[in-house]
């Protein structure tokens, strides 16, 4: 990545980062035009939260497993391509949301993919690739105990039986599913999908119907765009996962900041 910009006449620092939430310390530092996000999701979060406030472009070089936030901006997985986009200063303003204070890209879920996320935790840094997830996604599945979840959009209350809700400002959710396929990052809004009645069988026939059309109109779906949506325990304690990483339990509430940052990006 350094090369690819010194061919453009484009001078940069290198930061390595050794453990979790340092990448956000680097890219809050002044005097930075642009810092580039070199990895994940989780990385691109971090830098994403550092650069708030600093005026920096945000750009992506996406080395991790599932690069969400880059395949929904259609930027490209090369060094040379990524930093012609940098010194052509072409970008474009993105929605971000909000959750305790902290913004997030992709977005997040409560329930099980929350479950899996704290499992494989401890993996963090390692390229495992999707088939890496697949072992403990199934432990966890297992033993999952589907605990009921209230979700409010808006001050309107959707349900109080869901057992996955998930919070979007991009397509693709757990990954590889889309399960907010009409999320945008510059519509202003979030993208809400709740499953009721599951079991582990029907979230696998959710993920595969995913990728076919009218998902969204499928039974034990519910969908719902929103500025505001809080997620609710309802008695047992559901965990949580933002952007990726865990994010402890709900109650959760979380809120839409339009065009907030600026990307590199076609």
């Amino acid at each position: 990545m350094r090369a690819a910009l010194r061919g453009k006449g484009l001078e940069s620092d290198l930061f390595i980062t050794s453990r979790a939430g340092e990448a956000q310390e680097q890219a809050s530092q002044p005097g930075f035009d642009c810092v580039v996000s070199v990895g994940g999701d989780g990385t691109t979060n971090e830098v994403a939260n550092g650069i708030a406030g600093t005026g920096a472009l945000l750009a992506i070089l996406p080395l991790g497993t599932a690069n969400v936030v880059a395949r929904q901006l259609g930027i490209p997985q090369n060094a040379e391509a990524v930093a012609e986009l940098i010194a052509r200063n072409q970008s474009r303003t993105m929605d971000v949301g909000l959750h305790r204070g902290r913004r997030f890209l992709l977005g997040a879920g409560a329930g099980p993919d929350a479950a899996i996320v704290a499992r494989i935790h401890s993996s963090r840094g390692k390229r495992l690739g999707i088939p890496g997830y697949f072992l403990p996604t199934l432990r966890v599945l297992s033993r999952y105990a589907w605990p009921p979840i209230r979700v409010v959009a808006d001050g309107k209350t959707l349900c109080d039986d869901g057992h996955y809700a998930i919070v979007a400002n991009c397509r693709f959710s757990a990954g590889v599913f889309r399960f907010t396929p009409n999320a945008s990052v510059e519509d202003c809004l979030l993208d809400v999908c709740v499953m009721r009645r599951l079991s582990m069988p029907r979230l696998a026939v959710h993920a595969v119907a995913s990728w076919l059309p009218r998902f969204t109109d499928r039974a034990g779906i519910l969908y719902r765009q929103a500025r505001e949506v809080v997620f609710e325990p309802q008695g047992a304690e559901v965990p949580l996962q933002v952007d990726g990483d865990p994010a402890g339990q709900i109650p959760a509430a979380f809120s839409v900041e339009p065009g907030a940052l600026r990307v590199v990006a076609p």
